[in-house]
């Protein structure tokens, strides 16, 4: 099983619980492919751990953020959002199929449901649904619009037909259009032509609104948002699904994030707020 994780400095505690998750309900040979700006020299270390513990083979590609540095960024995102879209040109190019994942979910079971899906006929699979919205703002052929934090690639036919290239040239060239960052991109370039997935590989959870699709069903818990379940101010048990991984990984000794900004400080009090006004 090939997985690819993207991300900056500043996930790379999240990525090790999510990859603590992988690990932990996935008993297999995987190798882990990971494009990222920085690797701190603690993360080096429990990498070099895992690798010990588990069957798993980690590869490492650096991105330099000058290629990508005027792409659109905006509320919590930050340029990490873009680094899957340099994956047919980092990766080896006999890898035919990869699944990506977010730094921001877990993963409470079995991947090869999902990793041995049939996508011959598709550039990806992913969660996803009808949005006129979506298809007006973006002027989409298909009713349909995908959420790109968790993809099974088809990385044959998106290196073919250049979908990560043309997804950045699509940003650079209509940044009044981007709302959503590389997922609006990837959408207007795949426009449809993805396998539609079972919410159960991809149950969000909004911790800010309230908003869980988790049940008992679902194999993939993902923290969408600005509000993410290793914040202190975050009231919602819900991250507790985030918790029980991290106090199962080497970054267990770890204690919540508290506001160090005026723009988290803000951010708490709403979030505090919101809470007080439910009950």
């Amino acid at each position: 099983m090939n997985l690819l994780f993207c991300f900056d400095d500043k996930y790379e505690q999240h990525f090790i619980v999510a990859l603590t998750s992988v690990l932990l309900n996935n008993r297999i040979p995987i190798k882990v492919y990971l494009i990222t700006n920085h690797i701190s020299s603690q993360l080096k270390q429990t990498l070099d751990k895992l690798i010990e513990s588990y069957e798993i083979d980690i590869h490492i590609n650096f991105i330099d953020e000058k290629y990508i540095g005027d792409l659109k960024v905006s509320h919590h995102a930050s340029l990490a959002n873009y680094f899957r879209l340099f994956v047919d040109n980092l990766l080896p190019t006999e890898i035919d199929k990869i699944l990506y994942l977010d730094s921001d979910l877990v993963v409470n079971g079995s991947l090869e449901g999902l990793y041995n899906l049939n996508i011959e006929q598709y550039y990806i699979a992913a969660r996803g649904g009808i949005t006129r919205n979506q298809k007006k703002r973006l002027d989409l052929q298909s009713d349909y619009y995908f959420s790109s934090g968790v993809m099974l690639i088809n990385l044959q036919s998106w290196r073919k037909n250049k979908i990560g290239q043309q997804a950045i040239e699509f940003v650079k060239n209509n940044p009044n259009k981007i709302k959503l960052w590389d997922q609006d991109a990837l959408n207007k370039i795949i426009d449809g032509n993805f396998l539609l997935l079972d919410k159960k590989w991809n149950s969000l959870v909004d911790l800010y609104e309230g908003m869980s699709e988790v049940n008992d069903k679902s194999i993939i818990i993902h923290f969408v948002g600005s509000l993410k379940p290793w914040h202190g101010w975050c009231t919602n048990p819900q991250k507790d699904f985030y918790w029980s991984y991290l106090r199962q990984s080497l970054y267990s000794h770890v204690h919540p994030e508290y506001p160090t900004s005026f723009k988290q400080i803000v951010a708490a009090i709403k979030s505090y707020k919101k809470t007080f006004l439910k009950i």
